[in-house]
């Protein structure tokens, strides 16, 4: 086309010339697109946590916590899951700050029922088939639980430290850690029908217990909004355990209630107002012939729920290994990682998981013999460790 052409068309040139426009204007922002789109998920894989879960050393003496914290960082580690204070302490403030000062980072398990009446909890539920007293989540109580909550983070706060997130509780779905789920029971798996149903003599408490967690939440978001330094820390659900789809028969018999339905009904609820994402736990296959399709079509089930606004952090994972010689050999553990991660990289790269925290470290109190699943075994880090730890 001419110059003159251009400048004074005729009807089919304009035609022409406005349908190319057209065309170089969708090719424009389908190229827009298509690049923000990668960025979008280049930013959402490099936002991804990766760390472990360290349990029982908040308690002991600071020699052996520094030695601890020296240890984790001479690894590499970045961040640590491990629980919050239960009241003022300075042993376990110790922990977080040194390993803040090392620069690692802390995932902190705030238990919802800090502050809480308990009064449907004792040793009886020992007794009963609990392995330790667990306090029910209905009798968390919003007002104990802030005194609490912002008195132990302010000291965090004096000491400079930004937590790498706040996690609400921990595997409350199950009767290991809620005393809302009766010990003797059907030993179904709750879905959002039975938690919504007010006849369900079994799933009326767990509900009610739910309805409580909320205004935990609540809480925490008001704490941490008119915070110093955690303004804007993630507030995560505490992590759910797997514990399989809705249905008539647990895996182990025991009363609990699905991931994605508690989630479904938290949110029913108003959670979404409060967290920026939600806490999941999953142990998946040990077996090695498993496929990446299938391994993917399991996390579905426990990642349902997740999406780009509020994806999920998986605060537990991990691979048993029995063998206690040394050294070990690790070397069917490192193909489960290996395949667990090539995992998470799909639901990663949906934007629907942003952090993975490997469980645990040693054993899960000092002093055990080494734990199955650790990845600190015979004096150093395993391969299969090194894996697990590695940028996603």
């Amino acid at each position: 086309m001419t110059p003159g052409a251009l400048s004074t068309p005729g009807p089919k040139s304009a035609v022409r010339l406005d349908g190319t426009r057209v065309r170089i204007s969708w090719i424009f922002a389908a190229t827009c697109l298509l690049f923000a789109a990668l960025e979008v998920r280049a930013a959402v894989q490099g936002r991804v946590i990766v760390g472990v879960n360290i349990r029982g050393y908040g308690g002991v003496a600071e020699p052996q916590q520094d030695v601890k914290i020296e240890e984790l960082q001479a690894y590499g580690v970045k961040t640590i899951r491990e629980g919050f204070p239960s009241n003022i302490n300075e042993t376990f403030n110790h922990f977080i700050v040194d390993a803040y000062k090392h620069g690692i980072g802390t995932v902190a398990i705030i238990y919802p029922t800090l502050g809480g009446t308990q009064k449907h909890t004792s040793e009886v539920d020992i007794a009963a088939g609990r392995h330790w007293r667990t306090p029910a989540l209905v009798d968390a109580d919003p007002d104990g639980f802030r005194k609490q909550f912002a008195v132990q983070l302010a000291a965090l706060e004096d000491a400079g430290v930004k937590l790498t997130a706040f996690e609400v509780g921990n595997e409350f779905n199950t009767v290991g850690y809620n005393a809302d789920f009766p010990v003797q029971s059907s030993g179904r798996v709750l879905g959002l029908k039975d938690l919504n149903n007010p006849n369900d003599a079994e799933a009326r408490p767990v509900a009610a217990g739910y309805l409580q967690y909320v205004k935990i939440i609540a809480v925490v978001k008001d704490v941490r909004d008119h915070s110093k330094l955690n303004k804007a820390t993630p507030i995560i659900t505490g992590g759910l355990a797997n514990v399989g789809l809705p249905g008539p028969k647990s895996f182990n018999k025991q009363l609990a209630s699905s991931v994605a339905d508690t989630i479904s009904f938290l949110s029913e609820h108003g959670i979404d107002r409060f967290v920026d994402g939600y806490g999941v736990h999953a142990y998946t296959s040990g077996d090695p012939r498993q496929t990446i399709a299938q391994r993917i079509s399991v996390l579905e089930t426990v990642f349902h729920a997740c999406t780009q606004s509020r994806p999920c952090w998986l605060t537990e994972w991990a691979f048993n290994n029995r063998d206690q010689s040394c050294p070990i050999h690790d070397g069917i553990r490192v193909q489960l990682v290996q395949a667990e991660r090539v995992t998470l990289k799909h639901f990663i790269d949906q934007g629907r998981l942003a952090a993975s925290l490997y469980y645990s470290w040693d054993g899960d109190f000092p002093g055990q013999k080494e734990n199955m699943g650790a990845i600190f075994r015979c004096g150093s880090l395993t391969e299969a460790g090194k894996l697990a730890l590695s940028p996603l």
